[in-house]
């Protein structure tokens, strides 16, 4: 009898080890799958202007739950060829769930360079957005967010297919950090496009989303389909 109870004592504490510690592993770590659609319409120029239109709609929390619609509206302009300058304003609106749904807004500045190696094209863009809550908040910059955002990029077009694909990095840092870490985030993504005609396109990409020198950091595996139409 003692060592039948000396047994069970020992399963109940190793269960309870078991629980304790899986549940440290998923307090370490957070983990979210994500789906994301898009739809863009765009517009090139003659002089080397394009204009762009965006939609996309988010869900969070095993793509089950709304997280964001976004709207952009963006333009570039090419110096060179090989050098672009953009930028763009988005409207959102976000879910909350302890509050509902909350408007936000970015403003961005782009400058993109871009070279051919081989047969695969080569970019980075370097993008400065400013982020607020409200209109009223524009100019309280304790309410704000100015962020940098770094992506380089490859892209590969298959040869006598319509099969494109593509590869990226982008790490996101924060000005005014409080606690001095500029770093807080990376995004990895993977991707494929197929074209339509000669104005539209399908994608599909897989984005792997990182949260670092961060309480409680999130990683996000992210499923997006895009739709793009060039009038």
């Amino acid at each position: 009898m003692t060592e039948m109870m000396i047994n069970i004592q020992k399963h109940i504490l190793f269960s309870l080890f078991l629980l304790i510690t899986s549940g440290s592993l998923l307090l370490g770590q957070r983990k979210d799958f994500r789906s994301w659609f898009e739809l863009e319409v765009d517009k090139g120029f003659e002089n080397g202007a394009a204009l762009s239109f965006e939609l996309e709609q988010r869900f969070d929390h095993n793509a089950l739950h709304y997280d964001r619609m976004l709207a952009t509206l963006a333009g570039e302009y090419d110096l060179t060829g090989y050098f672009e300058l953009g930028g763009g304003v988005r409207a959102l609106m976000a879910s909350d769930y302890l509050s509902g749904l909350h408007p936000r807004y970015r403003i961005h500045a782009d400058a993109t360079g871009s070279h051919q190696l081989s047969e695969v094209d080569l970019s980075l863009r370097i993008r400065f957005q400013y982020g607020f809550e409200e209109m009223l908040y524009f100019n309280d910059f304790s309410e704000n967010v100015f962020i940098n955002r770094s992506r380089i990029k490859a892209a590969y077009h298959l040869f006598g297919t319509k099969v494109g694909v593509f590869a990226s990095v982008e790490p996101w840092g924060l000005f005014g950090s409080a606690n001095g870490r500029f770093f807080k985030r990376v995004r990895y993504a993977a991707g494929a496009s197929y074209d339509l005609s000669f104005k539209s396109e399908l994608s599909l990409r897989y984005i792997l989303e990182d949260e670092f020198n961060q309480v409680d950091p999130l990683q996000s595996h992210i499923l997006v389909f895009g739709y793009s139409y060039s009038l």
